[in-house]
């Protein structure tokens, strides 16, 4: 697999180096500064308890013994104290009135300025580092200015020894992480490499082939099964779309063979009037049949268009239903059927008024077809407050149940051999489901094998149709006088 800057395992690479560089400056500066404060914050209280003690020797000096000033009090403190710990006093006017010995550079001038409570500094000396407290305080009854300052080079040491540590290190591991990011985003991808070389492979001719799924139980995993699932839904459309070019190309090729094998015929010699009558009405059935299933095609190509907006108008279904009954009658009575309807008047409801038509048609035109002779199909037409039924009920064949979940699936046949034999192109069920969900209603389906099917069109009346039948009809008229 070609690697570009572009490629998700770069992508990922380089957001894992960016993240772990981050981290590492973000919990580098972090520790430092906390660091820096801790040992900031001990050297406070540690000038602060030096101070105090400091006091409590001057003041708790035994006050038998006043021999000694306070000068002397301070030589004999300093002489248990470290040499690099400087005590300083001060008048309060800047005179200075002692200075304990040690080394020179450490010791810290007048501050210049007037630190009535404790203030505290940094002084750099001679590449040293020098922590300083100043502070009025009282001394033998006076006050005073006593100036405290202590070398802290070690505390630079250990912030020195941490930054230089952290960064010898920090590049080390960044390579760890990078080398770590790298490995891991393969490895995470590959599977994706696997999905992607194996779908290379799948062409129109092979859909029987299928995605490796690894077994990792992430969205890897789902991906993969998701994507057969299509496969396998991809397949058997297409299994049924090539039955069905089959299928059609067999019908268009008898149909135009019977019609020019009958023309033939006829133009091969002369005819009586009757004869030539006989062979148009012949060419005229190919025609209807022809035409009946061009406009299934045009219908299965306008359900397609998913954004098709159909034009609502009111449709007085309670007519259309009773001629559309009147229109099945004769086909009813070839056949020996009975055909009851019970439609009740005065039944209105917004939507397009070819669609419901050609619904009701295909319904009505399977429960003829697939119901033996002497048997009885009833339509019945009904409304409440809040939907019409539309309930279309026969005494045929019925349906297997295995089949029931795919009767409305586009090309689908129960009975190949029985279907062709019907004259069914397997879209008819399909057109009147997308009618039915166009109109933003519903269509249920009861069968029994050998007694029957029932199929029920649910369609919700719109708000301004709910009540009475009259109200719905003078809406309609109020609608026409405008």
């Amino acid at each position: 697999m070609k690697i570009t800057l572009r490629s998700l395992r770069v992508r990922l690479f380089l957001l894992y180096i960016v993240l772990a560089l981050a981290s590492m400056i973000c919990l580098g500066c972090f520790s430092y500064w906390y660091l820096s404060r801790a040992l900031e914050s001990s050297r406070q209280r540690t000038m602060e308890a030096r101070e105090e003690r400091v006091i409590q020797f001057v003041d708790t000096w035994p006050k038998k013994d006043t021999s000694l000033s306070l000068t002397e009090k301070l030589q004999r403190l300093s002489v248990g104290i470290a040499p690099t710990d400087i005590i300083q006093v001060y008048e309060l006017n800047g005179t200075p009135i002692y200075s304990s010995p040690g080394i020179r550079d450490f010791k810290v001038s007048w501050p210049n300025k007037a630190c009535i409570e404790r203030c505290y500094g940094l002084v750099q000396q001679d590449g040293h580092s020098v922590r300083t407290l100043d502070h009025v305080v009282t001394l033998d009854g006076r006050k005073m200015r006593l100036s405290l300052s202590g070398k802290i080079d070690e505390h630079a040491e250990i912030l020195r020894a941490v930054r230089n540590s952290y960064l010898l290190f920090c590049p080390l591991l960044l390579l760890t992480c990078a080398a770590g990011g790298f490995v891991i985003s393969n490895r995470a991808l590959e599977p994706v490499s696997r999905m992607t070389s194996e779908a290379r492979k799948i062409g129109i001719q092979d859909l029987e082939r299928r995605l490796p799924v690894p077994d990792t139980g992430d969205e890897l995993q789902v991906l993969a099964e998701t994507w057969n699932e299509l496969l396998g839904r991809l397949e058997t459309a297409v299994a049924r779309l090539t039955q069905f070019t089959g299928d059609i190309s067999h019908d268009l090729n008898t149909t135009i063979t019977i019609m020019l094998t009958t023309a033939s015929l006829a133009l091969s010699r002369e005819r009586s009037a009757g004869e030539y009558r006989a062979v148009l009405k012949t060419i005229a059935v190919e025609c209807e049949a022809t035409s009946q299933l061009l406009e299934d095609l045009l219908a299965v190509a306008r359900a397609d268009l998913v954004h098709q907006n159909i034009e609502n108008e009111l449709v007085h279904i309670s007519q259309v239903a009773s001629e559309i009954c009147r229109q099945f009658e004769a086909r009813a009575r070839l056949k020996s059927q009975t055909l009851t309807s019970s439609i009740a008047a005065e039944i209105w409801m917004l939507g397009d008024l070819s669609l419901v038509r050609r619904m009701m048609t295909i319904l009505l035109d399977n429960a003829i077809k697939y119901t033996p002779e002497s048997g009885s199909i009833l339509i019945v037409l009904t409304t409440d407050e809040r939907n019409i039924q539309f309930v279309v009920s026969d005494t045929g064949i019925g349906i297997p149940a295995g089949a029931l979940p795919k009767i409305f699936d586009r090309f689908y046949r129960v009975d190949e051999a029985r279907d062709q034999d019907e004259g069914s192109s397997g879209l008819g069920l399909s057109i009147a489901k997308w009618v039915v969900e166009a109109h933003r209603s519903t269509i249920r389906v009861d069968s029994t094998p050998g007694k029957g099917s029932t199929f029920t069109v649910s369609i919700p009346l719109p708000n301004n149709l709910i009540g009475s039948a009259t109200q719905s009809h003078q809406t309609f008229q109020n609608l026409n006088h405008v």
